[in-house]
């Protein structure tokens, strides 16, 4: 028998930002930012795939905190906590995302966000907008990256799940806040970018990050159309 999960203890807005961003970044230049910002140790280069498109459920980048010294894994982009008893399909709840407004709080994350934050790798992410018309068949992406070209990662957390079917399993959850100006033209919620400044600060759980979390995205960010699907 399927093992159900009653979905009223958690975060009724568990998702609503998009379910894709994207993570370009060759890993030197990803090593040399991390380095200059966190401080990372020397390791071996990492054989990254260069993504436009990285889904809910797949693997992504996630750098966090290693005894001290920040180091950079694979996770599963779909928070399963840890308490979690059964298979990975048997948990329901939609939790690639997490409100910043009740990250602290919720079940599902508020271990993880007092314990485990990450920084997720990514160099712009993406919004569905539409159809604005009747004439419009298909919603319109739209790619939104940081104006400057400053090297970035959304706030992140993560867990360790021993799951029936597939054992441990580590998996991680994108938090997200109001999106203020010009974003909430395109959608009201936006990923908690943070800026290399802000790297050390999230990873340290210690450190006080209330102001990384709203009340609501800063407007430094640009907007481009275009035509993935």
């Amino acid at each position: 028998m399927l093992r159900t999960v009653d979905n009223t203890r958690f975060d009724r807005h568990l998702s609503d930002m998009c379910g894709r961003f994207r993570d370009t970044r060759p890993w030197a230049e990803l090593h040399a930012a991390l380095r200059e910002f966190v401080g990372l140790l020397d390791q071996l280069a990492l054989n990254l795939e260069s993504r436009e498109q990285v889904r809910p459920t797949q693997a992504a980048t996630i750098v966090r905190a290693n005894e001290g010294a920040p180091s950079v894994s694979m996770a599963r982009w779909w928070l399963i906590p840890w308490f979690h008893k059964g298979t990975v399909k048997e948990w329901k709840a939609t939790t690639f995302n997490a409100r910043a407004e009740t990250v602290r709080t919720s079940r599902a994350y508020r271990d993880s966000f007092a314990r485990r934050r990450c920084l997720v790798a990514a160099d712009g992410w993406y919004e569905w907008m539409g159809p604005r018309h009747d004439d419009d068949k298909k919603k319109q992406p739209w790619l939104f990256e940081p104006r400057d070209g400053q090297p970035i990662m959304l706030a992140g957390i993560w867990d360790c799940c021993e799951t029936a079917d597939q054992g441990l399993v580590e998996s991680f959850t994108v938090v997200t806040q109001p999106a203020g100006a010009p974003l909430n033209g395109y959608h009201d919620r936006a990923p908690v970018v943070l800026f290399g400044q802000d790297w050390s600060r999230w990873l340290d759980v210690s450190a006080d990050v209330a102001d990384l979390l709203g009340p609501e995205s800063v407007d430094r960010f640009t907007v481009t159309k275009c035509g993935i699907r």
